[in-house]
């Protein structure tokens, strides 16, 4: 069995804190898939409901994961979102399908 690490997070922020949410997800983002055991780090915009975001993040690792949790760049976004009142729901998940651990 895989080591893979598949992360799926729900943020939402207040719809006036949409524009901060995104500035502070960019910042975080591009230094994320700089990280070398990262292999998906995706935040995407929900279309429907103002406000909230899904990140969908594949580490190789838990070790690689921690060390993420633990970057000056996602602490900072930690802050951010934290300032902005974000409600956040992290959840490790296992994909049914074996192939999702080739990303």
């Amino acid at each position: 069995m895989s080591q893979t690490v598949h992360i799926t997070a729900v943020i939402t922020v207040a719809a006036d804190h949409v524009a901060a949410a995104e500035y502070a997800f960019a910042a975080c983002i591009v230094s994320s898939r700089k990280e070398e055991a990262c292999r998906q780090y995706v935040i995407s915009r929900d279309t429907e409901k103002a406000g909230r975001f899904v990140a969908t993040e594949v580490w190789t690792s838990e070790a690689a994961f921690a060390a993420h949790l633990a970057s000056p760049h996602f602490k900072a976004l930690g802050e951010a979102l934290g300032k902005l009142g974000a409600e956040i729901d992290i959840m490790k998940v296992q994909p049914l399908d074996e192939a999702a651990d080739a990303v």
